[in-house]
């Protein structure tokens, strides 16, 4: 129903300024929304939505049909602001414990507080497509390369909105603190789905946001 910034430096955490944060509001829907993370026309497959992935609140997504072919480009979903980049790592973990697993991942913040996360995309792939922290990106941006690093079984891209906590809002790996159960995750809001959230073992087609 649809109801400090941190950069890492050879790994070292920095800590997200309070005032780059708001408060979380009520579980359910994200306000804003989102494109498919992938390049215009291609076709996206869930196997993951947001009430099936474990833990809960998260989509996991990969594409096939695409124009082109392989490596399949990751897109920005919306207009914000790079918070968190990590593309260091390259080895496929899966069978870990997430707390286990080093996943290469590109955190970008937008308009109301809400954050994306595009998990698990190739070594080096953020950093060629030369994006940094605190570099503003638009919808539709090429920000890395689908991958299978950390904690994955297959190449895809582990998608996620979330409201951050106001301090210390992401781990050593990349994940959220202070969100037990997934309270801070937000069932994002595709464009092209209507008012129907994504769902798994369903196809759409990635296409612009109105």
């Amino acid at each position: 129903m649809w109801s400090a910034k941190l950069s890492l430096v050879f790994g070292a955490p920095l800590l997200l300024a309070a005032a780059d944060t708001v408060a979380a509001p009520e579980s359910g829907p994200s306000r804003g929304q989102y494109r498919l993370p992938y390049e215009d026309g291609a076709t996206v497959k869930v196997f993951d939505d947001f009430t099936s992935h474990r833990p809960v609140g998260r989509v996991d997504l990969f594409a096939f049909a695409v124009a082109g072919g392989k490596p399949y480009k990751v897109l920005a979903a919306a207009d914000g602001v790079v918070k968190a980049i990590q593309d260091g790592f390259s080895e496929q973990l899966s069978g870990r414990a997430a707390k286990d697993c080093h996943n290469n991942y590109v955190w970008i913040a937008h308009a109301g507080g809400e954050w994306s996360n595009y998990s698990h995309v190739a070594h080096g792939s953020v950093t060629a497509v030369g994006l940094h922290v605190g570099d503003r990106v638009k919808a539709g941006q090429v920000i890395g390369i689908e991958g299978a690093v950390g904690c994955a079984m297959l190449d895809h891209v582990h998608f996620e909105i979330a409201v951050p906590a106001p301090v210390d809002p992401l781990d050593a790996n990349g994940f959220l603190t202070d969100n037990d159960g997934g309270k801070r995750e937000r069932n994002p809001r595709f464009c092209g789905l209507g008012d129907h959230p994504a769902v798994k073992g369903q196809t759409y087609t990635a296409r612009p946001c109105d």
